[in-house]
């Protein structure tokens, strides 16, 4: 994990809890912030501190050495992340990058110049989907929504209900990993069971070639963003593949006033909405059914 960072926060990060380590914020002449906890701070030499002038500061070719290290020493080959704004790392650490964006035919085409590096840190809770688990899928495979505002641990959530689903023979699940954090390499320790897994393949695609072919009984995906990837997820859902994912929205009344997703929640698309707290890591702060009533007994 985190092999691609620079020497001198390596050592400094091994003065700290990994455990507690969620985002590295890795900006060319800035001192280097930590997310530790849940609470942003800074990075020195000797682990966290408050002190700004204790913290390790990045220089640009800190920046550039840590994107060629994460892209396995070819930035050629992850030319199609990059355009997307990130980079995942062999361990499927998310990679944000922020710089000067090259166009091409009018699409991005690369970005350039980076200044800035957001590292997000997987991490493997078991048993925190434990409760979500026995509400929502104890009797079977089910569609379902998981909202929070961004960091608050939807992805580790997706991955352990993915690793409960996919225990065992019966049930047929697929990852559709468009960034390489779910069902990440086999550097990475999290246990995705019997699942089959699409990675770095735009949701539409692999969705309509996992349903063709691989006739999965739920799909696991994160980050919905766009009525192009929610169509697809009803196509899924009306051919009788139940999914699983994830989307970037504070709480029930942020899904309603979503342009993009309020079509589909008056379609009744999901049987479940899983909504994190907006203040805590990873906590549950209630479960809805399809017609957003709170799901009687559901709440954890």
């Amino acid at each position: 994990m985190l092999d691609f960072l620079t020497d001198g926060l390596r050592a400094a990060l091994r003065n700290v809890n990994g455990n507690a380590v969620y985002e590295l914020r890795v900006r060319a002449g800035k001192p280097v912030v930590v997310n530790y906890g849940g609470r942003y701070t800074y990075l020195g030499a000797a682990g966290v501190t408050d002190k700004r002038g204790a913290a390790l500061v990045a220089a640009l070719a800190d920046v550039e050495e840590i994107v060629f290290r994460a892209s396995n020493y070819s930035v050629y080959s992850v030319t199609e992340q990059m355009r997307q704004g990130f980079i995942t790392g062999a361990c499927g650490e998310r990679i944000g990058l922020a710089g000067s964006y090259v166009y091409e035919s009018g699409e991005a085409f690369t970005v350039r110049e980076i200044t800035s590096l957001n590292i997000r840190v997987p991490h493997e809770v078991r048993g925190c989907a434990d409760a979500v688990y026995r509400a929502c899928f104890s009797e079977g495979a089910a569609s379902a929504l998981i909202l929070s505002p961004p960091g608050r641990g939807k992805t580790t959530i997706l991955r352990e209900l993915e690793r409960l689903l996919a225990a065992g023979a019966g049930r047929n699940v697929l990852i559709s990993d468009e960034r390489g954090e779910i069902g990440a390499s086999a550097a990475y320790a999290a246990d995705t069971g019997e699942a089959d897994v699409i990675r770095f393949a735009r949701k539409k695609d692999a969705l309509t070639a996992a349903v063709r072919a691989m006739r999965p009984d739920i799909i696991v995906t994160d980050e919905l963003v766009s009525s192009e990837e929610l169509a697809a997820v009803s196509m899924c859902i009306r051919g009788g593949v139940e999914v699983l994912a994830s989307a970037h929205l504070r709480d029930i009344g942020a899904l309603c006033a979503s342009p993009v997703f309020a079509p589909f929640v008056r379609e009744k698309l999901f049987t479940y909405y899983i909504v994190l707290r907006a203040d805590g890591v990873g906590v549950v702060d209630g479960i809805y059914g399809a017609d957003l009533s709170p799901a009687a007994g559901k709440v954890c």
